[in-house]
């Protein structure tokens, strides 16, 4: 049996729009076993076919690999909400494809399983750290992915789950076809400057720079519980920003018991402990 752990992520990091990603100590876990013919459980019936992102990944692989495709039973154990920001679906094309790559002995790297998960996802901010875990950089540059770690702080994070979905398709529409040219130099300013705060553990120079342009403004007018949330956090001077597309959002500190007393003002949303997962997606053989 082959056995594929991959973290939950966080993307866009406020400033990071579609470059930066974050992964989180919440894993998800695929088991791929022999069998007579295609088997999958521990997801909704309608997910239970050959069209399941997890089973369309591990086709893609095999079709790199010039093999083809094998019956298999897919069990998956998961509890990270769909359309939640949490990177489900990266989860899911990072796991189908580790997971095929290993049953042929692993041949792919895992910048080649990157490539493949890119071209899949339309972009790399969630299946980079998905696969490598800590936080990092990437971009398409046409069919060569560039992606890099940062070595970040020891950081704590609050995971705030609205009980509302947020579809990525839908999340895009809102989104501005232009912005001033102030707003673009602000932008690149807290970008460079979120970098330096991540990885200098620097919670003041983060709760300065976390302050977006290009997509938090528009896309929390889907979000019904983001004012509110964002409320609490300036007045505790805690660094806030949407996780993906949303509805979920994250909040970061260096001192838990500052994120465990939000976490007692939040209790009207579900919320989650968190830490940077250090180690991206697993394969073990049993």
């Amino acid at each position: 049996m082959i056995k594929v752990h991959v973290p939950a992520t966080s993307a866009n990091c406020c400033v990071g729009f579609d470059c930066m990603g974050m992964a989180l100590d919440w894993n998800s876990t695929f088991e791929f076993m022999h069998s007579e013919k295609l088997e999958i459980e521990g997801c909704p019936e309608e997910y239970r076919n050959e069209d399941n992102l997890v089973v369309a990944a591990f086709r893609k692989a095999c079709d790199a690999l010039g093999k083809e495709m094998p019956p298999f039973r897919l069990k998956i154990d998961s509890s990270i909400p769909f359309s939640r920001g949490l990177g489900s679906s990266a989860t899911c094309i990072v796991a189908g494809l580790m997971g095929a790559n290993a049953w042929f002995d692993s041949p792919l790297t895992k910048e080649d399983v990157l490539v493949l998960a890119t071209k899949m996802e339309g972009h790399p901010d969630n299946v980079a750290p998905a696969l490598f875990g800590g936080i990092c950089v990437s971009m398409m540059q046409e069919e060569k992915v560039w992606c890099r770690s940062l070595h970040a702080g020891d950081w704590h994070g609050l995971v705030i789950i609205p009980d509302e979905e947020v579809a990525t398709r839908e999340a895009r529409k809102v989104l501005p076809q232009t912005i001033s040219f102030h707003e673009a130099k602000t932008q690149v300013a807290h970008a460079m400057l979120m970098e330096i705060a991540l990885c200098r553990s620097d919670e003041d120079l983060l709760a300065a720079c976390s302050r977006d342009y290009l997509h938090e403004p528009y896309r929390a007018k889907l979000i019904s519980s983001y004012g509110r949330v964002r409320e609490l956090c300036e007045k505790n001077d805690l660094p806030l920003w949407i996780s993906g597309s949303g509805s979920t959002m994250i909040v970061l500190s260096t001192d838990q018991k500052e994120l465990l007393d939000l976490e007692k003002e939040l209790s009207f949303l579900d919320t989650r402990m968190v830490k940077i997962a250090r180690k991206g997606a697993e394969v073990l053989y049993e």
